[in-house]
């Protein structure tokens, strides 16, 4: 199974939500987990390498993908189909940024989990980056999830936002809210706070996509 992180822009919590869902997946799942980083930042690569410093056990493997061509593993699509076909969970961190090495990925993942904002740049990146897959005929079950809500903040696209959203894939109803407790994510365990931070909006996730597959995670 491929799992993605993908959006067009930076900044919207893609790879710390990443690194928040292999840890949970982790946790509540059976399966084998093996992440990709796939963006030229390296922040989920340099945070698993960090933490091998932790006395903590290692959870899943990161591999980090190089920017070579020749270096892409994935630039095959027999490869890409055997790691849908496999019972191990794939997982993968892009770029914020539209790339033509991402485009055999985002067809062929089995989902591809869209963290936004609400703010006018998120939002019309959002359009932009929802309007590729359109282009690529891109295969892949599509979820939005808010990122970085304010709960005590009127936002006044949200409703026209998520109607429009919602036409496109599956919206997840409930947000991942603004915690500083996320920003001291690691690869090795989730805090109480941090578990409690995502475990709601996760947990629809992962009933969406058990629901699609009709499989237990």
């Amino acid at each position: 199974m491929i799992i993605t992180f993908a959006t067009q822009k930076g900044g919207a919590g893609k790879t710390t939500l990443a690194i928040a869902f292999a840890n949970y997946l982790w946790e509540t799942s059976q399966r084998k987990i093996k992440a990709y980083d796939f963006d030229f930042q390296k922040s989920f690569f340099n945070k698993w390498k960090e933490d091998e410093n932790s006395e903590l056990p290692r959870l899943y493997e990161v591999e980090l993908i190089g920017d070579d061509e020749e270096e892409q593993p994935f630039a095959d699509l027999e490869k890409i189909i055997s790691l849908k076909e496999s019972e191990e969970i794939y997982l993968f961190d892009l770029a914020g940024t539209l790339d033509q090495k991402y485009s055999d990925l985002l067809i062929y993942s089995d989902f591809i989990i869209i963290p936004f904002e609400y703010s006018d740049v998120s939002v019309k990146s959002t359009l932009v980056f929802k309007n590729l897959l359109g282009l690529l005929e891109s295969e892949a079950e599509r979820i939005f999830i808010r990122s970085k809500y304010d709960k005590g903040y009127k936002y006044l696209n949200q409703k026209e936002m998520d109607i429009e959203i919602a036409k496109y894939g599956t919206l997840i109803e409930n947000p991942v809210y603004k915690r500083n407790c996320l920003q001291t994510i690691n690869t090795r365990k989730l805090t109480y706070e941090q578990r409690y931070a995502i475990k709601k909006p996760f947990n629809k996730i992962i009933e969406q996509i058990s629901g699609v597959l009709q499989i237990t995670l």
